[in-house]
């Protein structure tokens, strides 16, 4: 019974041995340990996760706010090129400027052949000047005139200046009352032909007239009294 009890124990001694040996010398995998990671504070929460909110519809204005291009960075002012239209616009002008000198230059040139003496003129100038006075028809003649611009309702607007008359030549001048306009196309052209209607400028045979704005002047002459 001894020897039962000691070949037992050697054989539960042999089988725990043996155990033991395997469980010592085989691997084991290596314990798995969780990563401890610090717990965030408080605070840290509050500005890494701020409370998620519902998401609300934008406004026309937000969206124009976004809409709205970056703010230009400070550079320098670059002058603006002149416009294709106002550099023809400004060669327009000096051309009508060039042709409104030459207008001029040329109406001075006219008026200077027109206020000089034609020949019909320069002709009565010098008769006039070398005749003698025919004093009873001058002093006729002189008055006729005269009376003409207050027969015809003419003196509120024209005044005689001049009425000199010799032996067959006479020099007329009217001129504009004070603050009144005459054209001399129309106005004193229009005087002229009613002078020239009146009974007794019938005799005379040659007329020379100039017309402005300053007034009317006229030459003329009767024929040559008979003898």
């Amino acid at each position: 019974m001894n020897k039962q009890l000691v070949i037992t124990a050697l054989g539960a001694f042999s089988l725990g041995f043996g155990g033991g040996y395997i469980v010592f010398f085989e691997p084991s995998p290596a314990p798995l340990v969780p990563a401890m990671q610090p717990a965030p504070s408080s605070d840290a929460q509050l500005v890494t996760h701020p409370p998620q909110l519902a998401a609300l519809p934008e406004s026309p204005q937000t969206a124009v706010k976004k809409q709205q291009p970056p703010p230009a960075t400070d550079t320098p002012e670059v002058a603006p090129e002149q416009p294709q239209g106002a550099a023809n616009s400004t060669s327009d002008i000096d051309t009508l400027r060039r042709e409104l000198a030459a207008a001029k230059q040329t109406i001075a040139t006219y008026k200077h052949i027109l206020d000089a003496p034609s020949d019909m003129e320069a002709e009565l100038k010098e008769r006039f000047t070398n005749q003698e006075r025919d004093e009873a028809w001058a002093y006729e003649v002189e008055t006729k005139v005269s009376d003409f611009v207050y027969s015809q309702g003419l003196a509120y607007k024209i005044k005689l200046d001049t009425a000199q008359c010799k032996q067959t030549v006479c020099r007329l001048q009217f001129s504009a009352q004070e603050d009144v306009e005459l054209d001399p196309r129309d106005d004193w052209h229009n005087i002229q032909n009613t002078l020239m209607e009146q009974p007794w400028w019938q005799q005379f045979h040659r007329t020379n007239s100039r017309s402005s704005e300053a007034g009317l002047n006229l030459w003329v002459e009767r024929l040559p009294p008979s003898s």
